[in-house]
């Protein structure tokens, strides 16, 4: 990946407007969840005519993906409808107990999310191990991942049986492990999104040329930057309306004034890196109108749902019991399309990170060496699967056989997709259990912890944009061609 990246390491009318506003943004929240959805799916079955091995490569990742979602919905189901306290003395009525002094109501519940979450997680990182540089159909390991199915099925049975035999103590201490994994998993998450808009702009840029800036595919980046900045204010004002009046306590003044800072400091803070954004061109072309739109739409939308995560000033869903909300609707509603984009987000990333990392496993450097002030050259190459394979196809010999077809290399990093998805897993089970904090039943993902973790996944996200636009002017030793 670019130097930018190794260079960040070590360093009323107004109601019925809110209304329409709302409706807005819930319907562009669904296109965006929806086109997540499909690329996250496209992700996994790649495109065009498949071949053998693309097929085996396609359906591997979907099975896993189907597993995986096979053990989030036992864990919501659980996550419900788990007793405060279990009496059995039986062996696993044990091992579902909390421990002694633990007085939170919904701990069982809590651990066994953390234990389906463990099982899933080791599992993919078992199989990430063994097959660590096993990117090529000649290499006898990649069949741990593309075959063995009945073995590794039976061994996935086995591990999330095995867990509830397992102490509960155990899993409430590996949740502050797999809070710090959904971290980096964020942090992760960031890099991709900031390497997936520069590319997005530069490519769109090269359909017409730097110069022709009346282009057709300039125009259609200035169409999806204004909708972009259309949706940002969308919900800027919806911020300003919904999560600015005390709802916990009726009639008491005050008491949101954090949330309102929360909100104008974010408004402040994309308006000057779009300003930014301009200068930072005279240095690196890729940057721009585009790539801050979206920016300053992922940024909102993060201190969007960090607002809706805290129930002191929440006129939508209310304080922790329901009240006072406009939502009148079941909370399971909104706890069921938190945790499905917390699935599509993991699946996508998965799917990106394999693909981003080379062969050799390099994903902080480039994979090879980039000419000179060619910018073309992405931060991460995405090779896709479809055309090594069609390139295999074209310099193949007509009479070759099957074996033969299912050769050559299968198109991303294997090794690091089941570590992206074993990080993936953690990340939804932090959004199931509040980031490892006490939760009351029906309400998913709120909470003071998840606040202060998406409020901070958002400034990250504007501290990692500015550092990609300033860094060749800071770092002048560095080439970041």
């Amino acid at each position: 990946m670019a130097s930018w990246i190794a260079g960040l390491l070590p360093i009323g009318m107004v109601g019925g407007c809110s209304t329409q506003l709302a409706t807005c943004v819930a319907c562009q929240a669904c296109s965006c969840v929806g086109g997540a959805c499909c690329s996250a799916i496209c992700g996994m079955l790649g495109k065009g005519s498949p071949t053998k091995g693309t097929l085996i490569s396609r359906w591997s990742r979907l099975t896993y993906l189907f597993l995986a979602i096979l053990t989030i919905i036992a864990a919501g189901i659980f996550r419900e409808a788990a007793p405060k306290t279990i009496t059995g003395s039986d062996i696993i009525s044990k091992s579902l107990k909390c421990p002694e002094g633990e007085d939170s109501e919904m701990c069982i519940a809590r651990a066994f999310v953390l234990r389906m979450c463990f099982a899933t997680f080791t599992f993919h990182a078992i199989l990430g191990m063994f097959t660590i540089g096993a990117n090529d159909y000649s290499n006898p390991r990649i069949q741990i991942h593309t075959a063995l199915w009945p073995l590794k099925i039976g061994f996935w049975l086995v591990m999330h049986l095995a867990v509830l035999f397992m102490p509960a103590d155990f899993f409430l201490g590996f949740g502050w492990f797999a809070l710090i994994g959904a971290i980096f998993f964020l942090l992760v998450q960031i890099i991709i999104f900031i390497e997936w808009i520069y590319e997005w702009n530069e490519s769109w840029i090269a359909q017409d040329g730097p110069e022709n800036i009346t282009g057709l595919w300039h125009m259609a980046i200035l169409g999806v930057s204004f909708v972009a900045f259309g949706i940002t204010i969308a919900m800027t004002v919806v911020m300003f309306l919904w999560f600015g009046k005390n709802t916990a306590e009726p009639g008491a003044e005050g008491g949101c004034e954090v949330y309102t800072f929360f909100t104008s400091f974010n408004l402040v803070m994309w308006f000057f890196l779009t300003l930014g954004s301009f200068k930072a061109t005279e240095w690196m072309p890729s940057t721009g109108l585009m790539p801050s739109a979206l920016v300053a739409a992922f940024m909102t939308f993060k201190v969007l749902t960090a607002l809706y995560a805290q129930t002191k000033c929440n006129t939508f869903s209310g304080d922790d019991n329901g009240n006072g909300g406009i939502y009148k609707g079941p909370p399971e509603v909104l706890s069921g399309i938190a945790i499905f984009i917390a699935i599509v987000l993991a699946g996508y990333n998965s799917v990106m990170i394999a693909d981003g990392m080379g062969d050799e496993g390099q994903f902080w450097g480039p994979s090879k060496p980039a000419p000179a002030n060619d910018r073309n050259v992405p931060l991460v190459p995405l090779e896709s699967v479809e055309t090594q394979n069609t390139q295999n196809e074209e310099t193949a010999p007509a009479a070759q056989t099957e074996e033969e077809q299912v050769s050559g290399p299968i198109g991303y990093n294997v090794g690091a997709f089941h570590f992206a998805f074993a990080l993936g897993v953690l990340y939804v089970g932090m959004q199931m259990t509040n980031w490892n904090e006490d939760f009351k039943e029906g309400r998913i993902d709120t909470g003071t912890a998840s606040m202060w973790i998406k409020m901070a996944d958002s400034w990250t996200l504007a501290i990692a944009y500015l550092w990609s636009m300033i860094a060749p002017v800071v770092l002048t030793g560095r080439d970041f061609n």
